[in-house]
């Protein structure tokens, strides 16, 4: 049983940077800056009812897919927890969308690493997301950028690169 269980954390740990099976395509396929962000329902503990992604427009959204499991996603909390410090007090609020199957897992990872922005979670594999595929998620982490017309301004694979573009809008924090 332990066997089994660690065989299909490291098969999940070496998926989440792959994602096709072609590395040359990393980062490629993402929705064009200017498409329509694709909306969907968000439920958390705060909003059992949930509210839709759209609810959000007139602002700036950063969504974050991720999972508590995915070794790139797990190096990039303190960095991600560190944009937003500087950014959410400029308005932008940050959405995470966890690909996370095992709740208790998953909740676990968001108290311990203290991710204090709105965190959501179907509780499925990625593959079978249908948030994960109106997204084009093919690897994680993948963010993206929605401007205040709910349009994708950015969407990457690299914190650095959403914290860049988050710089170079104004939202420098200051």
């Amino acid at each position: 049983m332990k066997l089994t269980a660690f065989l299909t954390a490291l098969l999940c740990m070496a998926s989440c940077t792959v994602g096709g099976d072609d590395d040359n395509e990393y980062g490629k396929g993402m929705l064009e800056e200017g498409t329509i962000a694709p909306d969907f329902m968000i439920y958390t503990d705060s909003r059992p009812e949930g509210f839709a992604l759209s609810s959000l427009r007139g602002q700036y959204v950063l969504i974050e897919f991720w999972a508590s499991w995915c070794p790139d996603c797990q190096k990039e909390t303190e960095n991600m927890k560190q944009m937003y410090a500087t950014y959410a007090p400029q308005g932008v609020v940050f959405v995470g969308v966890s690909f996370d199957t095992d709740r208790d897992q998953w909740q676990q990872y968001i108290s311990e690493n203290g991710l204090s922005w709105i965190q959501f979670s179907e509780l499925k594999p990625w593959k079978e997301s249908s948030i994960s595929t109106a997204y084009n998620v093919r690897w994680i982490p993948t963010l993206y950028l929605i401007d205040k017309d709910g349009r994708v301004v950015l969407g990457t694979v690299s914190v650095a690169e959403m914290s860049s573009r988050l710089a170079a809008l104004g939202l420098s924090g200051q």
